[in-house]
């Protein structure tokens, strides 16, 4: 058998000893570089995703613009001047334009031109499109260009005043979804939006030379179905990694582009810091091989002269030696450990710019926590001279509550998943310590070792705040139609028992009854068209006199006067007890009687006030009842205090006089005499 040095058998030792060293680097180093590209996978799919909901969010916000339009009241008269004048006005200091056209090809407004001017045919409208509007969806356009200018259409279905069927469309230029995709452009990404057609809608980088542009062929084959990433080179021949979505509202795609060179540039960085370290520690282990080796010979010499010692009976002295190889195995595992340590915070650095909020956690109770800057954020921390996932911090208290109950802090989202449970797009709303409020959407999952043990939980979530107020509006708005339900039941209860109080008979009783209530339902009727804004007064008096009595008789003069709501309901009766008792008593029971209904507005100390006069002429004599029936009495009490009015009856021997004294406030709520419809 071949006897080897001591020297030899060292290098073997060392070697034997680094070797799987070097083995455990390459097998983390493929590790991180397989999470590396998964993350980046991931935070494609998520930047495309995010880009996709501000994009859409804009397009719906577009959509919205032109269904307030479609609610007009000039489109539903058929008044397209008057139409086209709310439409440049709501386009007004913007390079957005509307236009109203048919299915076929005629314009019938176009805000970019004067109304009356001649305007050209256009395209038709496609079967895919008239599908969309058949189901009540916008339709958003390819990009197109208008006058030398790219621009993409946002259209709506509307019925014209005969029932035709029109179609509202919104018009801007690319470049307005380029400005409101850019603040959330992640640094170092390329955001591509193409349509339907392949063709560029805008880009974060080079907009003005790419909008328009149909993408290369070999880019556009990767982007099936609803998402997904790839790579593949761009217009510069550059290896881009991409990911994407494919909106289903407009079938545009959305891609956020990354340089390949970027995604792999950590990898060789360890990669070249592993070689230097591995031609180093060989190096090194030569150098301790021959020196360790020549102290194991000395070594030996010494025990063999000791050995020889003894068996001569010399005194065998002490031998004191040095196991320097211990040493340098152990400084070798040190460094070793010190570069993983540089990789692992190499790595959080990296996923400090995914775009959400996100919070990990190694502790078992949950309570100390890594946090990004856009969860330091929505926790009202101070994110300037944060360092992003830094040491862990202790986490503030915070009081979170789930469909109403407080939820403890081991059944919240990062402590279930710390114990193995996961949590998928459960909403929470926080109360800050300052008091605010976050609703947040989240979800959690935990971190597992190599062999399936948690070691960890990450918890990502969404600010829906935003989201929950505007339910809270609308269950606001439900409350108050509730109420106005309720108030305007009491009106009729109160009719209902005073007319049945003072008829001498049911079937008298039924008839003022329903005549009193089919009164008050046209007065909501005009409330309702006026989307309970108010009513004009012109329109109020003629509503309650047209049933009763013949429209030539009544004459009527006056301003356009503005009402609330309430006090149009009851000008809307009293007018009606007015107009039946001159039926059966005054002007309008001989033919020659008439009646003469004027109004005039003035301003007194700052304050509007309106005087309106019922008078009757040519009618038999009258004279004041020995008896005040129902409607004399809800006269008089028409206007009380809260009104800041008055009523005053008077029994002329022309006919009879009723003067109403209204106060009507400070300010006009609308000039014009017409609501305003939202937008």
């Amino acid at each position: 058998m071949p006897r080897l040095s001591s020297r030899s058998y060292l290098l073997g030792l060392i070697t034997a000893a680094v070797v799987p060293v070097w083995l455990f680097a390459a097998y983390l180093l493929t590790q991180y570089a397989l999470n590396e590209r998964s993350r980046f996978d991931t935070e494609a799919l998520q930047v495309a995703r995010q880009m996709s909901l501000v994009v859409e969010g804009e397009i719906n916000n577009l959509a919205t613009v032109v269904k307030g339009l479609s609610k007009s009241a000039a489109l539903a008269a058929g008044d397209l001047m008057t139409l086209q004048t709310e439409a440049v006005r709501l386009t007004q200091g913007t390079r957005s334009f509307i236009v109203l056209r048919d299915l076929e090809r005629q314009q019938l407004i176009n805000t970019q031109v004067p109304y009356g001017t001649h305007l050209p045919p256009v395209e038709p409208i496609s079967a895919a499109d008239l599908a969309k509007l058949k189901s009540n969806l916008p339709i958003v356009s390819s990009v197109h260009a208008v006058s030398g200018e790219f621009r993409i259409d946002v259209a709506i279905a509307v019925h014209g005043p005969e029932g035709e069927n029109w179609l509202f469309l919104i018009s801007v230029p690319t470049a307005h979804i380029r400005d409101i995709m850019m603040p959330a452009v992640p640094e170092g990404w390329t955001i591509g939006v193409g349509d339907r057609q392949g063709t560029y809608v805008t880009r974060s980088t080079l907009h003005d030379e790419m909008t328009g542009k149909p993408g290369l062929p070999a880019y556009l084959e990767k982007i099936e179905g609803r998402s997904g990433t790839f790579t593949a080179s761009n217009f510069q021949g550059m290896t881009l990694l991409a990911g994407y979505y494919r909106s289903s509202a407009s079938d545009w795609f959305y891609t956020a582009n990354v340089p390949l060179s970027v995604v792999q540039a950590p990898l060789w960085r360890s990669l070249t810091a592993i070689a230097a370290m591995a031609l180093a520690a060989m190096l090194i282990s030569t150098a301790l091989a021959y020196v360790v080796g020549t102290g194991f010979a000395s070594a030996a010499r010494d025990l063999a002269s000791r050995a020889d010692a003894l068996g001569q009976g010399r005194p065998v002295t002490p031998m004191s030696t040095a196991i320097s190889e211990f040493a340098a195995i152990a400084d070798a595992l040190l460094a070793a450990e010190r570069a993983l340590a540089e990789r692992e915070f190499e790595l959080e650095t990296v996923l400090e710019i995914a775009p959400a909020a996100v919070w990990f956690t190694y502790d078992p109770q949950a309570r100390n926590v890594i946090r990004n800057r856009f969860a330091a954020e929505l926790m009202g921390l101070p994110t300037d001279l944060r360092k992003s996932f830094g040491t862990p911090d202790r986490v503030i208290d915070t009081i979170a509550l789930q469909d109403g109950h407080r939820v403890d802090r081991e059944d919240r989202p990062l402590s279930k998943a710390m114990r193995g449970e996961q949590t998928d797009n459960q909403e929470f709303t926080y109360i800050l310590p300052s008091g605010v409020q976050r609703t947040l959407l989240s979800s959690a999952r935990p971190i597992r070792g190599a062999t399936g043990n948690v070691i960890g939980a990450v918890q990502v979530s969404l600010d829906i705040s935003e989201r929950k107020r505007g339910e809270e509006q609308r269950k606001l708005l439900v409350n108050e139609l509730n109420h106005r339900v309720k108030n305007t039941l009491a009106v009729v209860q109160s009719i209902a028992s005073q007319t049945l109080r003072n008829a001498d008979n049911l079937p008298e009783a039924g008839r003022s009854l329903a005549s009193r209530l089919v009164s008050l339902a046209k007065a909501h009727d005009i409330l309702t068209q006026e989307n309970w804004s108010g009513a004009d007064l012109r329109d109020v008096i003629t509503a309650a006199i047209s049933p009763h009595a013949i429209r030539e008789r009544c004459h009527l003069s006056g301003d356009p006067v503005w009402l609330s709501p309430t006090l149009a309901l009851s000008l809307s009766l009293g007018f009606h007890e007015l107009t039946t008792n001159a039926v059966k008593y005054g002007a309008l029971a001989c033919d020659q009687g008439i009646v003469t209904i004027s109004w005039t507005l003035s301003r007194q100390a700052g304050s509007r006030q309106v005087r309106i006069e019922w008078r009757e002429q040519n009618g038999p004599p009258v004279a004041p009842a020995k008896r005040k029936g129902f409607g004399t009495r809800m006269l008089e009490r028409l206007l009380g205090p809260e009104s800041a009015g008055k009523v005053s009856i008077m029994f002329e021997e022309t006919g009879v006089v009723c003067v109403f004294a209204i106060e009507l406030g400070d300010d006009d709520p609308n000039p014009t005499g017409r609501p305003t419809m939202p937008v």
